[in-house]
């Protein structure tokens, strides 16, 4: 998981980036509603919340693999 902190320090507006077996099985959108329900409390004080991605660990895994530079043969 990663979250970031896009408001320049006052915590108003962030970006997550979330991967949990709890997605398996889940579309998209109901990922991010059980983003936003977990963080239901927290949402009060935030004025934005961006869900970047929300992935099941083998996805992580995958795009983890695809992103990192082929070995030279």
């Amino acid at each position: 998981q990663e979250v970031i902190d896009m408001s320049g320090g006052c915590g108003a507006k962030f970006s997550i980036v979330i991967a949990t077996e709890q997605f398996e099985g889940k579309r998209l959108l109901e990922r991010h509603r059980m983003v936003n329900g977990a963080l239901a409390e927290e949402m009060k004080e935030i004025h934005a919340l961006s869900i970047t991605k929300a992935l099941t660990p083998e996805q992580w895994k995958q795009q983890q693999e695809s992103e990192m530079p082929q070995a030279a043969a």
